[in-house]
């Protein structure tokens, strides 16, 4: 009882906690504009050298022309002023005019603003005004207008208007904005000139947010970082965060399950390094580890693909994506950070007066474009001949026969499995007509506001999916509210609460039995229409054969399996920040993650002997229907403090330093049941159940503290060396192994500043030059509860049972380490219109905690061993080619090459599987010295030194024994990997007034894939490569089709044995795990595929003027339009979980889509 009221007070207190934080929150966004006060002591100096230490003591940031560098101004002593009247007094009796936005403060001359008298002025000036809006039409605040070769300038207001006087007889402006390309726009007479300007992500002045959201400026990393801009990430609207950002970033593979909606992604950063699959890298959305768990139960004989939890991001609330690849950039965020981390920063309030509302709309339609081909020339029967069910008389009823290896397809009529005579032709690929159009629709309204002091952003994000599959659905609503405020010059308050509810409805069963594996089978003369007669009167399921364990009609497997899955999640923080000196400031933190999934699965069952009689129905007859339903909580907070500090010694040398600590406490509970033989068939009460057939409770706790710290010594800007370190102490480890540390050290160097500031003369074309290196060790710990063996219970058939454990755990396990250095180079060209940044890894894993085989009574256990070693390039290369006017064109490509070698397995083991499916025809592992993730077939054809098929006596391929010892023979062996070579994106883009046009080619070249799908329908007669059927003729009396398989026989000579075409394609097709080879089924994964397409048309303002919007933009968007290249005859992705082994597999997956529709973007 006691134990009962500590959880529902834990449970109350939970949900009290969430509240306060929203009611925080919400106050912190609503507090009252402070003003913030400084203090100041100046003496009268130039204005350069006044604006430095103003710079240095406030944090504000100062924008001037060069000619007013000089310029004296007044001595300033006030205590507790604004910046404004500080300002004031600074400028008291000079010319200079300033403007304050978003602490950044503008300065101009006051006399750029004047008519000149008639008897001052050389020549009269004119007038010019305009309009300065980003790519997205919001207005720019602040950028500066100036005429190219004089000093007339002026300064764009909070709504992004300028007023210019210029004397020039045909002035020529110059638009420039930080983090934004240069624009040159001829006046031509004009006196309104508005111009539109792109952010120029290649810019020197480019700052990408590092760890612990630490904003850097990029040329003086040591370490490999690709930024991504929230328009480049998701300009074709994708709901889903990883489909969005796949193909965006050099090394970043990600691979889609073909699942249906919100299918598993597995990502992998520079190459898989883990023998456990523990290759995810962490998220880190706003300074918060957020938890993207891939939940997939699928195996060969069904289960659901649920999908990860990065699916709550809403990508329209994304600023930016910073990729840190390897261990060198992540080594400050710990253990969980080895694989590399993805840093997403979500947008603030935006820069305008009031409060500025966007809204974004995408409506897309997706269809099935390719399927596995399948042949159209035989329909059903064995042997070339149809076969029939009779009644007593000896009349055909219908056909009969679960093979496809019967007579021609030439249109004479046939008893259907209905009975109705119908012409027996083909009657169209089942896997392009079961499917509908799939319709999704994703709405995002946002209001945010920003000023000196305060900022403000709400978002509401509604987005609805309706798949190919009938009933299928996924949706999602999102709300996410950000606000900060600056109580003082020292006092900061800032915080965010991500709030997301998921629901899916009937997701696609996958294996064996799932509708896609059906339709694999079905022969070409029977027609989808008569299937959806699934259910009479007297028969619960139907079938054209069977139905049986092997054989379903694919529209009562969409009515047998029903499920729904539904999430609710709630992640966000609260941090204050102090500011001690001006040289100091402290940051404290507390960051939660914490969601809880519902999920109901139902099953009507098989059904194949529930036919009705005289005496009962179906539904009396019906007893193994069953149903489940389960409930997981996870939760985790994390407490951190952080001091950072920097200083300027002797004005050249630069000390920046952070100390920090963090708190992390994770929590994990799994509750489910299941009841069997409902009270009412179909209708799903989970109490009405007759008997309780499961009952499941499980989870975990962990906890890690931490301590790190981080120096930054940078001389003149131009080298730059970075030092970091790290402790952590793990809860899942044993306490005289629970604390490791893992260092890293960083240096850039900036030749080309270096030079210029020797006064070194440069090439006019050689922009920025800048080499790197880094060292870096991580740790990383195992998962909870693997060191020691406990007794385990669950309920099957209502009986408590114990869990038979087999694996043995281990008290003495360490961390595993990993050790990285990386070397690059970055150049860029012509003033940032050529570039490119090429970076080399080499990274050696080491002491991983992994299972290795053990003697009885226990199957495997757990120790530390074996060296991965990954070592590979990346090259990022940019270009501007055509930059003329108003018409830009830009070109991106991402190429990465990553090789994974195993140096090492435990002592005494040669090879290691990877945690997959045993029903399946292949394994997926290593041996020492290969390569990881080597395909293994189970059974091998048997073959001569010159790789040629071997036959037995009766014509039909020979199975390989080696020699008595085939599973090495297997093992030396390997029929793939599914390791890629070569990763490359293409990015082309071109931009003339408000038009662009954007696309995205994927390219992989290298890895292999076993098609299960085609060996399955091989199997059974109906894939493509079984039209080759020989001859119809008799031979030693048995009427068949007949060919000779390619090899030779036994004594070397070429094979001249004919052979049934039913029994050879029966012989070498896959089924289960020892049917088949699957050496006959493996492709080259290589592709390149047309990903994303968008062709956008931003209205000019002036059209805009008299209207309420501020931008409007209209979007036609496309993804995954076509493969230009491919080998596989599916999908070369594969996959149907997260995992290595499924990656190797092309199975039963639900078939390519393409997906075209519009996307509407405005603001007010």
């Amino acid at each position: 009882m006691k134990a009962r009221c500590m959880y529902m007070i834990g449970r109350r207190a939970k949900k009290s906690f969430l509240r306060t934080i929203v009611m925080v929150c919400f106050s912190v966004a609503c507090c009252l504009q402070a003003t913030a006060q400084i203090n100041v002591r100046q003496r009268a100096s130039s204005l350069a050298s006044v604006i430095k230490n103003l710079e240095a003591q406030t944090g504000y940031k100062f924008f001037y022309a060069d000619a007013l560098a000089h310029i004296k101004v007044n001595a300033v002593v006030m205590r507790n002023a604004t910046m404004h009247s500080v300002l004031e007094q600074l400028f008291y009796g000079t010319d200079i005019d300033f403007t304050i936005v978003n602490r950044i403060v503008y300065l101009k001359l006051k006399s750029d603003n004047e008519e000149y008298n008639e008897g001052t002025a050389q020549k009269p000036k004119r007038q010019i005004t305009g309009h300065v809006v980003d790519e997205n039409g919001e207005p720019l605040i602040g950028a500066t207008v100036s005429v190219k070769g004089t000093t007339e300038m002026a300064v764009t207001d909070a709504n992004g208007n300028y007023i210019l006087l210029s004397g020039s007889k045909a002035p020529v402006l110059e638009f420039s904005y930080l983090g934004f390309g240069q624009k040159l726009l001829e006046t031509k007479g004009r006196s309104v000139v508005n111009a539109r300007m792109s952010a120029d992500q290649h810019a020197l002045g480019e700052v990408v947010v590092t760890a612990h959201g630490t904003k850097r400026e990029k040329k003086i990393l040591g370490y490999a970082v690709q930024d991504v801009r929230d328009e480049d990430m998701n300009m074709t609207g994708d709901g889903v965060v990883t489909s969005a950002l796949q193909g965006k970033v050099a090394g970043l593979h990600i691979n889609m399950s073909n699942t249906g909606l919100g299918g598993s992604s597995k990502i992998t950063l520079r190459g898989n390094s883990s023998f456990t699959d523990n290759n995810q890298p962490l998220w880190i959305v706003d300074g918060v580890p957020f938890t993207d768990n891939q939940e997939s139960s699928v195996s060969a004989y069904g289960g659901y693909d649920r999908g990860g939890t990065s699916f709550d991001i809403n990508p329209e609330d994304i600023a930016s994506v910073s990729v840190l690849k390897g261990p060198n950039a992540s080594a400050l965020y710990g253990s969980r950070a080895g694989n590399g981390v993805i840093l997403i920063t979500t947008k603030r309030g935006s820069r305008r007066q009031g409060y500025g509302i966007r809204y974004s709309g995408t409506f897309t339609w997706s269809h099935v474009s390719e399927t596995l081909k399948i042949q159209n020339m035989y329909g059903q029967g064995s042997r070339g001949m149809t076969e029939y069910i009779t009644d007593e008389d000896g009349n055909h009823i219908s056909l009969t026969d679960k093979l496809s290896f019967g007579s021609r397809l030439d249109g004479h009529l046939e008893p259907s499995w209905l009975g109705e005579q119908i012409p027996y032709k083909y009657y169209g690929n089942k896997l392009l007509g079961y499917f509908s159009t799939g319709f999704s629709q994703a709405h995002t309204v946002s209001l945010g506001s920003s000023n000196e002091v305060s900022n403000l952003r709400a978002s509401f994000g509604y987005n609805a999916n309706s798949g190919i599959f009938s009933g299928e659905y996924i949706g999602k609503f999102n709300v996410d509210i950000n606000a900060g405020t600056r109580l003082n010059e020292r006092l900061s308050f800032d915080g965010k609460v991500s709030l997301t509810r998921m629901k899916a409805e009937n997701r696609p069963f996958m294996g064996f039995n799932s509708e896609v594996a059906q339709l694999l089978l079905i022969p070409g003369n029977v027609r989808l229409s008569d299937l959806k007669h699934y259910s009479s009167q007297t028969r619960l399921h139907q079938n054209w054969f069977g139905p049986d364990q092997q054989y379903s009609n694919p529209y009562y497997v969409r009515h047998r399996y029903q499920n729904s899955d539904t999430r609710w999640r709630a992640f966000g923080f609260f941090s204050a920040d102090m500011k001690l000196y001006s040289w100091l400031k402290l940051n404290a933190r507390y960051a939660f993650d914490y969601y809880h999934t519902r999920l109901q699965n139902t099953d009507l069952s098989l059904a194949s002997q529930a036919v009705g009689n005289k005496v009962y129905t179906w539904q009396d007859l019906v007893t193994e229907d069953n149903m489940l339903r389960s409930e997981d909580n996870h939760f985790e907070h994390n407490i951190q403090f952080l001091l950072s500090g920097k200083n300027t010694i002797a004005q050249k040398l630069r000390f920046d330093y952070n100390l920090g600590a963090n708190i992390m406490y994770q929590s994990y509970e799994y509750l489910s049941a299941s009841v069997e033989n409902m009270l009412e068939k179909d209708n799903w009460l989970f109490n009405t159940g007759y008997r309780l057939m499961t009952a499941n409770n499980n989870g975990h706790n962990r906890s890690m503290y931490s301590v790190f710290g981080s120096v930054q010594l940078s001389y003149k800007s131009w080298m730059t060396l970075d030092l970091t370190a790290r402790n952590d102490w793990s809860s899942t480890l044993p306490v005289r192994h629970n604390s490791f540390f893992y260092p890293s050290a960083n240096l850039s160097f900036v030749v080309t500043d270096c030079l210029r500031s020797a006064n070194v003369r440069l090439p006019h074309w050689l922009t920025f030059a800048k080499v790197r290196t880094s060292v870096a060790q991580v740790g990383k710990d195992p998962s909870p509860y693997n060191l020691y063996n406990s007794r385990q219970f669950h309920f099957v058939g209502g009986v408590r049972e114990p869990i038979v454990n087999t694996i043995k755990k281990n008290d003495d396990l360490k961390p595993e380490t990993k050790k990285s250095y990386e070397t690059g180079l970055e150049m860029k060209f012509f003033n940032n219109r050529l570039g490119f940044d090429f970076t080399y890894y080499h990274n050696d894993t080491r002491d991983q905690a992994m299972l290795v085989d053990t003697s009885a009574p226990w199957t495997q256990q757990w120790v530390n061993a074996g060296c991965i070693t990954n070592r590979g390039y990346e090259l990022m290369l940019y270009a501007r080619p055509v930059q003329v006017h108003d018409l830009n064109v830009d070109l991106t490509l991402n190429l990465a090459h990553n090789n994974t070698v195993v140096k090492r397995l435990a002592k005494g083991v040669n090879r290691l599987y990877f945690s997959g499916d045993d029903n399946m025809p292949v394994k997926v592992g290593a041996v020492k010295g290969g390569r990881l993730g080597d395909i293994y077939a189970n059974n091998l054809i048997k073959r001569d030194c010159q790789g040629r098929m071997i036959v037995d006596s009766n014509g039909l391929p020979q199975p390989e024994t080696g020699n008595g010892n085939l599973e090495a023979f297997i093992l030396s062996h390997p029929i793939g990997n599914i390791q890629p070579r070569l990763l490359i994106s293409f990015m082309p883009s071109i931009s003339w007034r408000g038009v662009s046009l954007t696309a995205l080619l994927d390219m992989k070249f290298g890895g292999d894939i076993v098609s299960v799908s085609e060996g399955m329908a091989t199997s059974v007669g109906t894939a493509a490569r079984t039209v080759n059927r020989g001859k119809y003729a008799t031979v030693n009396g048995q009427t068949d089709y007949w060919l000779v398989v390619p090899g030779v026989k036994e004594n070397g000579l070429v094979n001249d044995i004919v052979v049934s075409a039913e029994a050879y394609y029966s012989t070498i097709g896959l089924y289960k795990s020892q049917k088949g080879y699957a050496e006959m089924f493996v492709y080259d994964a290589s592709y390149i595929k047309l990903k994303e397409i968008a062709l956008s048309y931003a209205l000019p303002q002036k059209w805009l003027h008299r209207s309420p919007f501020g931008s409007l933009r209209f979007s036609l968007v496309a993804r995954n339009l076509c493969f230009l290249m491919k080998r596989a005859p599916g999908n070369p992705d594969g996959g149907y979980d997260a995992t290595m082994f499924s990656q190797a597999l092309d199975f039963a997956a639900t078939p390519y889509t393409r997906t075209f529709g519009f996307s509407v973007n405005t603001s007010f």
